[in-house]
């Protein structure tokens, strides 16, 4: 048995606002928890392996992800953020999960190191250009606005 239990904000009445928040500066969003402590709630789908396939290294193709309110697209994305932020604790979750599941091919599943991730929720319209959002949220993105505005 996998002993898979709902979470606290499932038992409630009602739901209440995104059950994921994808926000990267707001306390309570996904992206302030640590890898672990995210991925301690999240169980290895069909749809986020086939994400986590889709992002290899050398195995990269375009994802999109369609469905209505509720149906995981920000957790999935979520996931994907966690992995490649801290790509040893994705590998030691997937480990856990494939001898749990008995899947050993789990394990062979790999995620990118080289990436600087920069996730933003673009629903409160915050930047007035996508490369506003490189600006600030890549390591160097003063250097490079400097770059682009000389």
């Amino acid at each position: 048995m996998l002993e898979l239990a709902l979470r606290q904000e499932f038992k409630g009445e009602r739901l209440r606002g995104t059950t994921i928040d994808f926000s990267a500066d707001k306390p309570s969003s996904a992206l302030q928890r640590s890898a672990a402590e995210f991925l301690s709630i999240t169980y290895p789908s069909v749809d986020l392996l086939r994400v986590f396939e889709a992002t290899q290294p050398n195995k990269a193709r375009p994802i999109v992800l369609l469905g209505g309110r509720g149906q995981g697209k920000s957790h999935l994305m979520a996931a994907l953020w966690h992995a490649i932020r801290d790509p040893a604790e994705a590998t030691k979750w997937l480990a856990d999960w494939a001898a749990r599941l008995n899947r050993p091919e789990l394990k062979s599943l790999k995620f990118r190191t080289d990436f600087c991730v920069i996730a933003e929720s673009l629903h409160q319209q915050r930047f007035k250009f996508l490369w506003d959002i490189l600006f600030e949220r890549h390591p160097q993105g003063q250097l490079v606005k400097g770059k682009w505005l000389g």
